[in-house]
C-alpha cells in the first residue's frame, strides 16, 4: 500500500497513532453507512478552511481534539514568510518560519500554538485537519455516551483508567523505535515512506 498526502505524513512519523485513527475512525465509518471520509488521502474526519484574508491564530489549545492526536496544519496565500506568518509553539519556545504551502503535524490539544501577523497588503489562509477526542471515546464506550456504559464494558473501562495516560504516550514512537514501529503497523512492504 502506497501512502500519500496527509495519510502518509501521519503514518510515516506516528505509525501507532495512525493505526489508532484508522482502527477507531474506521469502526465509526463501518458502523454508520452515512459517514464518508472527507478526502481519499486523509485520515482526519474534520477539516477547517480559513480563507482569511489574514488568518492569524493567537496562543491557544484545541481542547476538543484527541489529546494525543496530531492536528494537520497547512498555510497558503501570498505573504513574506521572513517577515510574518511564523508558526509559534509556545510550550517549547519555538518560532518557525512557515512559508505558503508549509505543512506541520502537532498535538494541538496539548501544545499551545499560534502564528504571527503578516503585512496589511498580504494574504494568508489556513487549512487544518483534526479529530475530536469525543469520536474516539464514543467508539471506546461501545458507541454510546460514557454515562450510558454499563456492565462488563464499564468494568473494563474503569480498570483501564489508571493506565490511560501511558496508553496515550505509547501511541508516540521513540526515534530509535520508529522504523520497527512502521514494520509492526504496516509490514515490511507497506510502502510507508515512499511518498
Amino acid at each position: 500500500m502506497l501512502l500519500i498526502g496527509f495519510r502518509g505524513a501521519l503514518a510515516y512519523y506516528a505509525p501507532k497513532l495512525y493505526r489508532e485513527y484508522t482502527d477507531k475512525l474506521g469502526q465509526l465509518v463501518d458502523r454508520d453507512p452515512s459517514l464518508r471520509w472527507n478526502f481519499n488521502n486523509s485520515i482526519y474526519p474534520t477539516a477547517t478552511v480559513n480563507f482569511g484574508p489574514q488568518t492569524v491564530c493567537y496562543d491557544h489549545l484545541d481542547f476538543g481534539n484527541k489529546a494525543a492526536g496530531w492536528c494537520d496544519i497547512t498555510a497558503a496565500g501570498s505573504y513574506d514568510y521572513k517577515q510574518g506568518g511564523h508558526l509559534v509553539l509556545f510550550d517549547i519556545d519555538k518560532i518557525i518560519e512557515f512559508p505558503p504551502g508549509s505543512h506541520i503535524l502537532i498535538p494541538s490539544a496539548v501544545m499551545r500554538h499560534g502564528n504571527t501577523p503578516i503585512q496589511p497588503h498580504e494574504r494568508r489562509m489556513g487549512f487544518t485537519q483534526y479529530a475530536a477526542g469525543a469520536l474516539f471515546r464514543w467508539v471506546d464506550n461501545g458507541f454510546q455516551r460514557a454515562e450510558d456504559v454499563r456492565g462488563k464494558l464499564k468494568e473494563k473501562l474503569d480498570a483501564e483508567a489508571p493506565t490511560r495516560f501511558e496508553h496515550l504516550l505509547d501511541l508516540y514512537s521513540k526515534l530509535e523505535e520508529l522504523a520497527d514501529d512502521r514494520i509492526r503497523v504496516f509490514g515490511k512492504s507497506s510502502g510507508v515512506g515512499e511518498c
